[in-house]
């Protein structure tokens, strides 16, 4: 692999993301769970992820390599009984629909993507990563678990049949 860049995702960047996750999708159904579907994410949640400023891409020149959300607000119903630390509630980032090219699998871009994410949560004065994945994603579990993240619980999620779980890694204590 060449020179790869990780920088904000802009609007003219969306007709790759979404062949990207279209990409995920159906890896998803080949491996037997169902965290995405037609519905979700969509186009309407990437254009509000740039807007925000909170969606990267990891580029190697003009190809999208993946990408992923990292973002600060972010307190679901179903976080309610997992057990994150509680010291860091106000001093973490949440991190979102992390997708890699289908043509760049098992090159490391998951890792890059997550350094990146734990070297800019540092650079932003926050402490922790939380993220949460279907119980059934093995290859994000594993990603998570070769990362030290630690699991802090599991929950459900209307209308999907599979567990979630989720993760926090604490980087650097308070």
């Amino acid at each position: 692999m060449q020179e790869f860049t990780i920088e904000k995702a802009t609007i003219k960047n969306l007709d790759e993301i979404l062949k990207i996750t279209q990409q995920a999708l159906i890896t998803m159904k080949k491996l037997g769970f169902h965290q995405w579907d037609e519905n979700y994410p969509n186009i309407e949640i990437f254009t509000q992820d740039i807007e925000k400023n909170h969606l990267y891409i990891c580029r190697e020149k003009e190809q999208i390599l993946g990408f992923i959300c990292i973002n600060e607000l972010f307190s679901p119903q179903e976080y309610k009984d997992i057990c994150f630390n509680p010291k860091f509630n106000d001093k973490t980032f949440y991190l979102h629909r992390l997708a890699i090219n289908q043509d760049f699998k098992r090159q490391g871009i998951g890792f890059k993507l997550l350094n990146f994410c734990e070297e800019f949560t540092i650079k932003n004065n926050k402490l922790s990563l939380r993220a949460d994945t279907s119980s059934k994603n093995f290859p994000m579990n594993s990603l998570f678990q070769k990362l030290n993240y630690q699991f802090c619980g599991e929950f459900n999620i209307k209308n999907y049949n599979d567990k979630f779980f989720a993760y926090e890694k604490i980087l650097k204590e308070s």
